[in-house]
Formats: C-alpha cells, sequence, structure tokens
C-alpha cells in the first residue's frame, strides 16, 4: 500500500507492507521523486511505532481521573461544557500531522457551530508562520520552494537550519552533488558534514549578519532595479565588516569567506529553519534573508517544518486567513458558508498565554510541553476546559478534561501539502477509529448544523477545498485523488525588497546568568517524541535529555559527563545531566527540544515578535549550578 510518510515537510512517499491491518515493513517508493525511493531512518521505522502509545477510547475526566465513555456521551459532555461560551472565550488549533481534509472542516466547525475565529496553526505559528508573512511580503505567494531547482545550485547557503537532522532525505539529494558548495550559518552546533563550512554565529544576530552579507555585496557590484533596493542600500550601509563581526562575534576571515563565497555564486540556493525564524525578530530574519534572495536572484529551497504545516495555512487554519484568502474576502466565503465571525481571532500565544481562553480545543498539539514558560501555560489552563483530539497519547491529553481518539495520518484518506507547495494523496494504510471531519460531522448535529457538514467522504471535503481555496483552483482534482501529485499556486505576484533594522539580540549575558541556552533537533526524534520515542531502532541512536557543554566551558566550571546541575532562567530551573561536545560553542549551552523527562521551554520566557507571535525558543541567558 502506498501512502505518505507521517514526518517532515518533504512529504516522501511510503510503501507499506500490511497484513491482517498491521503494519510489518516500510520500503521506499523508487518511483517517488522525492525520495527517490531512499527515505530517512525514522520513515523506515514508522511500523515500530505507529500503533503504541495511542490513544484507543473516549475518556471523561472525573475526579482527577480518566473514564472510558462512548463517542457520544463525550461530545454531549464537550457540548454541555461549552454550548454558552461567547466566541471570544474558545480557541481551536489546526495541525500539520492530519490530511488538508480534516484541517478543512475543524476551522469549518469553528467558525459555523462556535461562531469563533480564534483559529490557529500549532505547526505553523511555533515554527514559520514568519516565513508565510515574508513570503508574502516579497513575493505575493507564501511558498516558492521546488527541491528540483536543487540541480541549478553552484553554492547552497543554508542558515538556521540542520538539514542532515531535519530533512535527512532532502540533505542526501545535496550532498550526491559533490561539486556543490555547502556554507553553513549557524548559532550553536557543527555537523558531521566534512563538506560544510561553518559561520558559527551569536543566537540573535541573523539580522545583523544578513544585513552585512548585502552590504558587502552591493559594494562588490551588485545592484537592482526592483521597487525598494534604494532604501536597502541606505538601511545596510552601517552594517560593516567591523561593525557584523563584533555582533554576531566571528572572525574576519570567516566573514570574508562567506561574502566572496556568495558573490562569486553564480547560482545560490538559500535554506533556512527555525534556528532563524524562533526569535523575537523573526519576521525581520525573513525579510533580511529574502532580501539577499533577490538580491543573488537565488533559488528557495527551504522546507518548513511537518509534513502538513503548508497545507493547513492554504486552507484558512490561521488568524487572518480564510480558505478564500485574507480577511478582505469574508464576504465571498459567506456566500457558501453564512454571515462568519468578522474579528481577526485570537492566535494562539494570544489564547494560551496572554489573554486566556475558558475553552481549548486541541487537536494533536502539545502545548504543555511546546510553548514557552510552561509553568505560566498550566497555570493559565489551569480552569480551562480542555478537549483533546489526538492518536497519540501526550503531556497535554493528560491535562484534558475530554480525550477523543482520532485516525493518524495513515489511517486516513485525504491530501497533504508538503515544503514545497506539493499536493499528494494520503492512502488509508490501516483500517483504525474515525477521522476527525467524521466526529465533527457527528458533532455539528448537536448545532443544528448537519446540513454544513453532509460530507460523504474525504473526496466530498476536497472538492470544496479546491473550490474556495484560490491557490488550489489549479489542482487537476481527479488526478491527485489517483495519486498523481499536483502542484499548488507558485506564482510570482510581484518582487520588493523589505530593508529591515538591527534591534538586538534576543538575550544577553551579564555577571549571573553567562550563558545562552538554545534548543536544537535529533535526527532520531521528530517534535514531542510522543511517536519516534515509542521506536527501538531510533532509541539506539538517541541522544540522552540533558545540556550539552564545549569542553573548555566544562573543564572551567568543574563539570563532568553525567554530572547533575541545575539551569536556571528568569522563568524557573531544570535539572539534569550534563554532557560534554566538541560541537557546542563556548558560552552555549544546548538541549534537544523532544523529551517530556527536560522540559527545556520552561526555561524561555514568553518572548516573541511582535508580527508574527513566533517565540524565542532558540536564546535564553543562563546560570548553572552543579549539584
Amino acid at each position: 500500500m502506498e501512502s505518505s510518510c507521517i514526518y517532515c515537510g518533504c512529504g516522501c512517499r511510503l510503501n507499506y507492507d500490511v497484513r491482517n491491518n498491521k503494519i510489518i515493513k516500510i520500503t521506499g517508493d523508487k518511483r517517488d521523486d522525492v525520495s527517490e525511493g531512499v527515505p530517512c531512518i525514522k520513515g523506515l521505522t514508522i511500523h515500530e511505532v505507529y500503533n503504541k502509545n495511542r490513544i484507543i477510547s473516549p475518556m471523561i475526566k472525573k475526579n482527577g481521573k480518566f473514564e472510558k465513555v462512548t463517542l457520544s456521551k463525550a461530545l454531549n459532555h464537550v457540548y454541555n461544557n461549552t454550548k454558552d461560551l461567547s466566541p471570544n472565550q474558545i480557541f481551536f488549533n489546526t495541525s500539520g500531522k492530519i490530511t488538508n481534509e480534516n484541517n478543512f472542516v475543524l476551522q469549518k466547525f469553528a467558525r459555523i457551530c462556535y461562531e469563533t475565529s480564534n483559529i490557529d496553526s500549532c505547526c505553523g505559528r511555533l515554527c514559520h508562520i514568519a516565513t508565510v508573512m515574508g513570503m508574502l511580503d516579497v513575493f505575493g505567494n507564501s511558498n516558492l520552494t521546488k527541491m528540483k531547482n536543487l540541480k541549478d545550485v553552484d553554492t547552497l547557503l543554508i542558515i538556521g537550519s540542520e538539514p542532515d537532522k531535519d530533512y535527512p532525505v532532502f540533505y542526501n539529494k545535496v550532498l550526491r552533488r559533490q561539486d556543490l558548495k555547502i556554507v553553513k550559518v549557524h548559532s550553536f552546533i557543527k555537523s558531521d558534514i566534512e563538506r560544510e563550512y561553518l559561520v558559527n554565529i551569536v543566537p540573535g544576530s541573523e539580522t545583523c549578519l544578513l544585513n552585512g552579507l548585502v552590504n558587502e555585496l552591493i559594494h562588490k557590484g551588485l545592484k537592482s532595479d526592483i521597487e525598494g533596493f534604494k532604501i536597502l542600500k541606505d538601511r545596510v550601509k552601517t552594517f560593516t565588516s567591523d561593525y557584523v563581526c563584533k555582533t554576531c562575534r566571528i572572525d574576519r576571515k570567516t566573514y570574508n569567506y562567506l561574502t566572496d563565497t556568495v558573490h562569486k555564486s553564480k547560482c545560490l540556493g538559500v535554506f533556512h529553519g527555525m534556528a532563524l525564524t524562533q526569535h523575537v525578530n523573526s519576521l525581520e530574519n525573513i525579510h533580511s534573508l529574502l532580501n539577499l534572495v533577490l538580491l543573488k536572484e537565488s533559488r528557495i529551497l527551504s522546507l518548513r517544518g511537518e509534513i502538513n504545516v503548508q497545507g493547513v495555512g492554504d486552507i484558512g487554519g490561521s488568524p487572518g486567513f480564510l480558505p478564500t484568502g485574507d480577511l478582505s474576502t469574508r464576504k465571498e466565503l459567506e456566500k457558501k458558508w453564512g454571515k462568519i465571525n468578522e474579528s481577526k481571532g485570537l492566535n494562539l500565544i494570544e489564547a494560551l498565554l496572554l489573554t486566556p481562553v475558558k475553552a481549548v480545543f486541541l487537536t494533536e498539539f502539545d502545548p504543555f510541553k511546546s510553548l514557552p514558560a510552561t509553568k505560566e501555560v498550566e497555570e493559565n489552563l489551569k480552569d480551562a476546559f480542555i478537549t483533546y483530539f489526538g492518536s497519540y497519547n501526550t503531556d497535554s491529553s493528560k491535562k484534558a478534561d475530554v480525550i477523543i481518539p482520532i485516525a493518524s495520518l495513515i489511517e486516513s484518506e485525504g491530501t497533504i501539502t508538503n515544503g514545497e507547495k506539493r499536493l499528494r494523496k494520503v492512502n488509508k494504510v490501516i483500517s483504525s477509529g474515525l477521522e476527525l471531519w467524521q466526529i465533527l460531522k457527528i458533532f455539528s448535529k448537536r448545532f443544528g448544523k448537519e446540513e454544513d457538514f453532509n460530507y460523504s467522504n474525504s473526496k466530498s471535503v476536497l472538492s470544496e477545498i479546491v473550490k474556495l481555496v484560490k491557490a488550489y483552483k489549479s489542482v487537476n482534482f481527479e488526478d491527485l485523488w489517483k495519486g498523481i501529485d499536483q502542484w499548488a499556486d507558485k506564482e510570482v505576484k510581484f518582487k520588493r525588497f523589505m530593508p529591515e533594522y538591527f534591534d538586538g539580540l534576543d538575550d544577553t549575558t551579564c555577571d549571573e546568568c553567562k550563558f545562552l541556552l538554545t534548543t536544537y533537533r535529533s535526527k532520531y526524534s521528530f517534535l514531542g517524541n510522543e511517536v519516534t520515542g515509542n521506536s527501538k531502532t531510533l532509541g539506539k541512536h538517541r541522544e540522552p535529555a540533558g545540556f550539552y557543554f564545549n569542553p573548555e566551558d566544562a573543564k572551567r566550571l568543574k563539570i563532568k559527563e553525567g554530572s547533575m546541575i541545575k539551569v536556571s532562567s528568569l522563568t524557573g530551573s531544570l535539572k539534569g545531566k550534563a554532557y560534554i561536545s566538541d560541537k557546542i560553542p563556548k558560552n552555549i549551552i544546548g538541549s534537544y527540544m523532544h523529551y517530556s523527562e527536560l522540559k527545556i521551554n520552561t526555561l524561555f520566557p514568553v518572548k516573541f515578535d511582535e508580527e508574527s507571535f513566533t517565540p524565542n525558543y532558540k536564546s535564553v541567558a543562563v546560570m548553572v549550578d552543579k549539584l
């Protein structure tokens, strides 16, 4: 049985060997031009994890303990506890872990049955909403990535990403290009890839570096007739090499190599990740990167995060975005659906951290681990009524008042839109419970809205999607359902530079807090590890939870491998083991972001970009105590 992977934005197609409704083995699909028949180790081990740590039955919490109930009773309990709340007191999240069809019905259900616009994509907001906003500002299109463009590139600039860990399938394509120069700009960790030339900068100095790079290129003779170039030229002129090297903490030789390599490139490719977006100046970082892209006429190769994070935004799963487009298209949508809420709606940072709502519908999202200042999240939501739609147990499902199981991605039929805006068919690999759209169809009857959700199957949901979503109107509906990949609209609507100031680092060290803590990802875990954490194969290779130090810092602090330490920020403290790694720069502490046993986001305060509301997960000043 062919279907998609369940993890990253590559969206590989896999072959699932299924016997008696059990997945026995996973193999690559040689006809898949994404993976080219060679998927990564996470995809190849799905058969080890698909049926573990699962949510099996609907449950209601009574006196602090969960009790199994029927779906009807669970939905009645949710309805009775939320029906009298006003629209602004309710929040729904959409998710990159489920199909376009399930996300579409979810946001439609929120708008029609609860009349709320408080709908946000968990993966989009925390990872790449700044990328979407920046691309729309500069090109009028949210995504121009095509992996096949790698063949034209002679130099690949990777900034704020570790694609060898986050997108191994894509990075295998990179490594097969022996003639390709690879320059990696990062704020924390050295790679095992010898071909990468590393430019190691202090976390939060990305806009400074990019403005300096643009300034150097202009001095070397590059110019443009694109709108905003004169302002850009004036804006970046103060970003001299002396200022950039001092601010970013890099030496002149390294900086000169970077500027010369980018300048001499005849076809530059650019790949960025969440170490560029997860800052308090995330949108400024993206604008600054795209200014370089315009100036060098570069190829964009970035792949976002989860497998369907692009689709979530396309179908109207975030505040300010309707299925028909931005809020100016509301009247167009109302012709199909009737009156909908006029407000933009709260994003998840506003709804869960700034002005907490009274009822939260979580779908495959773990805010009690994933959001910053996790203790504050727990305090804000302790009195909220929480409904959890999910396929796997998480820290957040344990906090819910009602848990309702939904079919996982490979137990569903529908489509996903991968990190290059490629629509792919998802086939139901094994039979399981109801999909989310089917549950919401049942739930809509409580509101007397069943006619609005009179879908016969997932294909009928997709039929509505392609009629409403402008970027999908060119999609061949029948071919897509047959398994033939389609492309959403990738037309460049316009081009304009977006010059940015540099307002300083996210956080700075002091005499008391001498280290900057940052987070990164393991090749052998995915997001909250609720799925990958059950794989024996991945577990053999997975790095332990803890705090990783440069050898010189460890020696100065008299910390040995495995020592217990306490790391503290202004928002809290965590105890864990210390590990020593020569891949970590001096004065930086690294920690993997996946683990429940060390909820690293506890140490990050509620600091976020004021335009994109993306939180800072990449730089917080901390102090270290030996235990």
